[in-house]
């Protein structure tokens, strides 16, 4: 009976995926939000059900997309179907929100990742190759259409060009975390709601305020400043390929831990919720306020100034 109705459910979830993935594919108004939820069925599933249940729902998933929406389909489902696999495993096992998150976000690395590879390797398809050319014959068209017009372009505006380019190529591996990150919580965000609506014990985030980083992400972070002293980061090499993009990393940490204290502090100081959010969206929009907040999440790791507050409350 167990084993009819997980069938069942299987083929159920296989429709609903299926449709979802038409109208992204098919309906251009419609497909930026059904894309959003295209890892439901997976996440429902493997919530319930054993884990060689949900793999051959990978595996049967991936070869409809094929066959549905090509094989250029069939990263969007393995991405998809393994990211809601382990995300539901992990909330029938009772995981902490934070763990599946972590979990969900490393999977959907890993296929973004692999994809990259795969392109390179099989359709010699390199993405930041292909963004010089791009910028390249864009920068070139737009100088002559100036020229036409009898407007001069200042001299150094190729080169600032190329160095933002290249810059976006170093920190490369950083940026495609970053994206992996930020789609597993949008997808978390948009999804686990339903998820609790159909009964399902779905674990919740704890506010933002009491968010903690670990503190070696401090000594990390000064051990490379240290680093950089001693041998400095010289442009094209290892080094300076890897002091960039964990540097990189490292500040998006603290700059986190900073706002969650502004978050806390506020919390504290019973201020208006709009308060920190306006503090939040300007960090990110000005250069010396990101600075500030970034320092403040230092002072916070460092000095443990959120006990300190309370023991003075």
């Amino acid at each position: 009976m167990r084993s009819t109705r997980m069938i069942t459910e299987g083929a159920l979830m296989l429709a609903i995926f299926t449709i979802l993935l038409l109208i992204s594919l098919y309906v251009p108004l419609l497909w930026a939000i059904s894309s959003l939820f295209l890892i439901l069925p997976f996440l429902i599933y493997s919530a319930k059900y054993p884990v060689n249940y949900s793999v051959l729902l990978i595996v049967i998933s991936t070869a409809l997309s094929g066959l549905v929406g090509g094989i250029l389909t069939i990263p969007l489902a393995l991405s998809n179907s393994t990211t809601g696999v382990v995300m539901g495993s992990l909330i029938k096992k009772r995981k902490e929100k934070f763990v599946i998150y972590v979990a969900g976000s490393f999977t959907f690395l890993l296929n973004v990742l692999l994809q990259y590879v795969a392109a390179i390797m099989l359709f010699d398809f390199n993405f930041m190759s292909e963004l010089n050319r791009t910028l390249k014959s864009s920068f070139k068209e737009s100088t002559a259409l100036m020229e036409k017009l009898g407007q001069t372009i200042p001299e150094n505006t190729e080169e600032q060009l190329m160095a933002s380019v290249d810059m976006f190529q170093t920190l490369m591996p950083s940026l495609i975390v970053l994206f992996s990150f930020l789609s597993v919580l949008i997808l978390i965000l948009v999804n686990f709601p339903i998820l609790k609506r159909l009964g399902m014990d779905v674990p919740v985030f704890e506010p933002f305020r009491n968010w903690q980083l670990p503190k070696s992400i401090l000594w990390y972070y000064l051990f490379l400043l240290l680093g950089a002293f001693i041998a400095f980061p010289e442009k094209g090499t290892m080094w300076y390929s890897a002091y960039t993009n964990l540097m990189f990393m490292l500040q998006l940490c603290l700059l986190i831990q900073g706002l969650s204290f502004i978050f806390f502090y506020a919390y504290l100081k019973k201020w208006t919720k709009a308060i920190p959010i306006f503090i939040a969206v300007f960090s990110i929009l000005m250069l010396p306020l990101l600075y500030l907040v970034r320092l403040l999440g230092i002072i916070d790791l460092g000095f443990d100034l959120r006990q300190r507050l309370q023991s003075k409350k």
